[in-house]
């Protein structure tokens, strides 16, 4: 643990205060706009998607400004609430409150965490429900939805290794048991906390890291992988790993590791196919870290419901983080 706290210490490369402020928003606009612009073609292959759409998809739907956001960025914005009224990741809250959420809308729900809230519904506590799922899926279920999610705990313990890993891991298990679940999250808010640091991740230094605190192999050679990948290696529109939790980790960590800005990012990541609302908005909280609030662009937020709700939220857990 000792070498990952290291790379954590947010001494090492302070940010000044404006320049933090626009990357807290950058984070969670960032989450946003990603979520939404994948949504249209989610599950779709590269090639269906080419001919589909001339040119591409390059726009969030206009109709997302009249509907319910979709479930990684719900999910998140639960996650953030919650953050911000116990100061800590508490599993039976956040299952009430994605329990009320899907109660309301739902929109985009997941099955492993469909089946958690089923069985919390009839009385079975959070973290047991989430363990019996995995169990009756022969321990072999890492949906993406813990890591779609988990950025709210990089703001708010960005300055607190140890909580940041402890909590992720916490954020995690509401839902998804699998260890590679919680460990790609946190890998994930390991990047964003060093994004938001001007520090970019050295990927194979992270792996290395997070094998020594206690990841799964699989998780760490995951993250080796992407340090020279191109897109298309990734393959994002693959059948049989479209929505696993690895998959999306690593189309954020090679976001991070690209010269490009973030609108050019999403949307190659977008058209390559496959679970894409979640792989842009993954990659868009990473990039949002980076490169601020600025970089998102101005008519996708336009398209996307009650931004000044996500902000007022980044703003909150920057405050938080700073007392």
């Amino acid at each position: 643990m000792t070498r990952l706290l290291d790379i954590l210490d947010p001494t090492l490369s302070p940010t000044a205060a404006e320049a933090l402020a626009d990357r807290y928003r950058g984070a969670m606009l960032g989450l946003a706009a990603g979520n939404a612009l994948g949504i249209p073609v989610e599950g779709f292959p590269r090639a269906f998607i080419a001919r589909l759409h001339a040119g591409g998809i390059r726009e969030v739907a206009a109709a997302e400004r009249e509907r319910d956001w979709d479930d990684d960025l719900a999910q998140a914005i639960a996650l953030a609430e919650s953050i911000l009224e116990h100061d800590a990741c508490d599993p039976e809250d956040l299952a009430i409150r994605f329990r009320e959420w899907r109660r309301q809308s739902g929109r985009g729900i997941g099955y492993m965490t469909t089946l958690v809230l089923d069985a919390h519904d009839a009385g079975v506590p959070v973290s047991d429900a989430a363990r019996q799922v995995w169990e009756r899926a022969d321990r072999n279920a890492a949906g993406n939805g813990a890591v779609m999610r988990c950025a709210p705990v990089a703001l708010r313990w960005r300055r607190d290794p140890e909580r940041l890993v402890s909590e992720t891991l916490q954020s995690a298990i509401v839902t998804h048991h699998d260890p590679r679940c919680g460990w790609s999250a946190t890998a994930v808010n390991i990047a964003l906390a060093g994004a938001l640091a001007d520090r970019p991740a050295d990927l194979r230094v992270l792996a290395d890291v997070l094998e020594d605190a206690g990841a799964p192999k699989s998780v760490g050679d995951a993250v080796r992988a992407c340090e020279e990948a191109s897109l298309d290696a990734l393959h994002l529109d693959h059948d049989n790993s479209m929505g696993y939790t690895l998959k999306a980790m690593q189309v954020g960590l090679w976001a991070l590791t690209r010269q490009e800005g973030l609108e050019p990012i999403l949307l190659s990541i977008v058209n390559a196919g496959g679970d894409t609302d979640t792989n842009a908005a993954v990659a868009g909280a990473l990039l949002g870290a980076r490169d601020g609030a600025e970089a998102v662009p101005d008519r996708w937020l336009q398209n996307i419901a009650s931004v000044p709700r996500i902000t007022e939220l980044a703003d909150k857990l920057l405050e938080r983080s700073n007392s």
